[in-house]
Order: structure tokens, then C-alpha cells, then sequence
């Protein structure tokens, strides 16, 4: 039976952790968490056990009582959730992956905080509405520090203020899988994130293991977020705050045209060439080449629409469903003249990083 330890050195010790939060998710001992979560850990030997500081690490930490490991108890779990252990069920990226139908698109309701065209939120909106879904993992920052934080949203009202995409990392995206399913007991539950973690959510589904029932049947819909890389908050923040830019001063982030692009509330705009900003960018994400996110019923992003819409990529039946049906309640207008090779150009390029590394 594997435990975290063959997870640590599949994953965490060769730098291919994403940060997803799967694996602290899923663990039914509360035996896995971060170091932003708590920076102190746990040292035992047969006698005793210390607290001791936290090693800076981008995986999470064992709190050293899985019981799989002290009393070879059948678990497995973190384990069957990564999707980056040498035989994970995720495919390797290969082009833009299947789409059913690709379209730009934009929200037809008021949302103030939208990325661009506010697609996700409407389809996410539309589907509590309807009683499609119970609740929705997303995510949400403190507009005064920027710090992000998962999030159950459990109301049209909470997905509209969740809205925007985050670029910095300060904690596992999934650690609210864990409250959704197991403590709120939800059914239909739509997950949205980058490709690592709707890879994650697709692990568990394609699983066996029977510790991680609850979740594959309590999920109903994933949304990738397009995504090239990710940045540590605390660093990324110590570079704006050098260059004169507090955190509260920033609208939105957006990677366009190869560069980092920070909108400031007053209409201001600052510019970051990628390779300038790529000491932030977080380890997991130099061994992952998927952009648009493969393994999603629908994939939304910037790229390839113009100002204003969204990009997206219905992979699925079942997508197109949610999608339609939030066209149908007119919470979303869309038209098909979308530029899917602006999509393949920087879907390729960060395949090529995938490379080099």
C-alpha cells in the first residue's frame, strides 16, 4: 500500500509538487499541510515528538502520523490523488487536447471584479440558479494584500465576489475539497482552477481507491483556468513593493503577448517580461505543459479574444450542457470567431519550457 512517502519521492522531492492540495484534501488522518498553513512541523521518535520550524519547502509536510506508516493501516489516498506520481491516469499534453467547440464569450450579467469577459462566473451563477450545483471551489483574494485563499462558494453571490483570476500561490487551491465533501456533505460540486489542479480532480475520478468515493461522487463539473505559471505570493509581492507598487494599487494580473501584465486601479499599466519575474514562478510549475487545461469539461482564458471576452473551449458534452444552458438564461452572449492559433502559439510555448527543464 502506498503512503505519503512514496508520494514524497515520486513528487515532492524531485520539485514536480503543484501545490494543488489534493493530497492534504483527501487525507483522511489530517496528516498532510503546508508550511503557509502552519510554520511549525512535527519530529518523533519512539518516545516523543518535537516541534520544530518547517523547512521552506513548495510541498506539503508530513505532521508524522499516517496511519499507514505507524500502524500499516490500508490508505493510499494522498497517493491515488496526485496526478503527477510516475503513473498518474492525466495524458501528456498534446496540442490543445479535444474540443467540441471553441467560441469567445462574455458575461450578459453585471460582475465587477470579471478577469475579462466574467464567462466562468456566469456559467457558475446560471448553474446555482438552476440547482445544477451545490457549491463551488474557487478562488478569492483580499483586495488590500492580494493574498489568495480557497473557497467554497455556496450561492450565486458568493461566485460573483470570488470573481478574477489569481496569478500568486499562498496555500493549497483544493484545501476546501475536503470541507465541501466531507464536512458540508455536497453532491454537485463544480471545481475551477489552473491544469494542475483540475488534473488532480480528474485523478480521483479516474481512481479506485475507495477512500476517495466521496469526492469522485460529489463532483460534477471542472473548469480549467488557461494558465502559463504561477508565482509565489511573498515573493512576487516583495518585487511589486520594490518597484513602487503596493498590492492594494492592483485591478487584475494577466499574461499577455509573453509579458506578465499588472492593470493598476487608477487605469495605469506595467509590463513584466516573463524571464524578468520567473525567480517567483513556483518549482511545480516548470515540469507542466499543459496551458489550456486538457482534462476539463471547459477550458476559459484571455487569449485569443479580443478585450472584454473570454476564450473558451467546450471539451465535452457535459460542458456543453452548463455552458448552453447559461447562454439560454441569457447570462452569457457568445460568437465563434475566436483565434485558436493564439492559443496553440503560447500552448506550445510553454510545452517547449517543459523541455528545456
Amino acid at each position: 500500500m502506498k503512503s505519503y512517502k512514496n508520494l514524497k519521492e515520486e513528487v515532492w522531492d524531485t520539485n514536480r509538487c503543484s501545490g494543488c492540495g489534493a493530497c492534504v484534501a483527501v487525507c483522511p488522518a489530517n496528516n498532510l499541510y503546508f508550511r503557509e498553513e502552519s510554520p511549525v512541523k512535527f519530529e518523533c521518535d519512539e518516545c516523543s515528538c518535537m516541534i520544530v520550524p518547517a523547512d521552506i519547502v513548495e510541498h506539503p509536510i508530513s505532521a508524522e502520523f499516517c496511519k499507514t506508516v505507524v500502524y500499516d493501516v490500508p490508505c493510499g489516498a494522498c497517493y491515488d490523488a496526485c496526478p503527477r506520481i510516475k503513473k498518474s491516469s492525466i495524458p501528456k499534453p498534446k496540442g490543445l487536447g479535444s474540443i467540441l467547440k471553441a467560441v469567445k464569450a462574455k458575461a450578459k450579467i453585471e460582475i465587477k471584479n470579471a478577469q475579462n469577459g466574467g464567462v466562468v462566473t456566469s456559467i457558475l451563477a446560471n448553474a446555482f440558479d438552476e440547482g445544477l450545483i451545490d457549491g463551488a471551489i474557487v478562488m478569492v483574494d483580499d483586495k488590500w494584500t492580494l493574498e489568495p485563499e480557497s473557497y467554497l462558494a455556496l450561492s450565486k453571490d458568493d461566485v460573483i465576489k470570488s470573481a478574477g483570476s489569481k496569478y500568486l500561490w499562498k496555500g493549497p487551491i483544493l484545501k476546501a475539497l475536503k470541507t465541501a465533501v466531507m464536512e458540508k456533505k455536497l453532491k454537485k460540486l463544480a471545481v475551477v482552477g489552473t491544469p494542475c489542479v483540475i488534473n488532480a480532480i480528474t485523478q480521483i475520478l479516474s481512481s479506485d481507491n475507495d477512500l476517495l468515493k466521496p469526492f469522485r461522487e460529489a463532483i460534477r463539473l471542472k473548469i480549467a483556468l488557461f494558465c502559463f505559471e504561477t508565482y509565489d505570493y511573498s515573493k512576487m509581492i516583495k518585487k511589486l513593493k520594490t518597484d513602487g507598487i503596493e498590492p492594494w494599487e492592483i485591478k487584475k494580473m494577466d499574461i499577455k503577448e509573453g509579458k506578465l501584465r499588472i492593470t493598476l486601479v487608477d487605469g495605469n499599466v506595467v509590463d513584466y517580461k516573463l524571464k524578468d519575474v520567473e525567480f517567483a514562478m513556483r518549482e511545480g510549475c516548470k515540469v507542466c505543459g499543459d496551458f489550456t487545461g486538457l482534462t476539463s469539461d471547459i477550458s476559459v482564458g484571455n487569449v485569443g479574444s479580443e478585450e472584454g471576452y473570454s476564450t473558451v473551449l467546450i471539451r465535452n458534452k457535459w460542458g456543453e450542457g452548463f455552458f448552453k444552458r447559461a447562454v439560454y438564461n441569457n447570462y452569457i452572449d457568445y460568437d465563434e470567431n475566436v483565434d485558436l492559433d493564439a492559443v496553440k502559439k503560447l500552448a506550445e510555448l510553454k510545452k517547449k519550457r517543459v523541455k528545456k527543464n
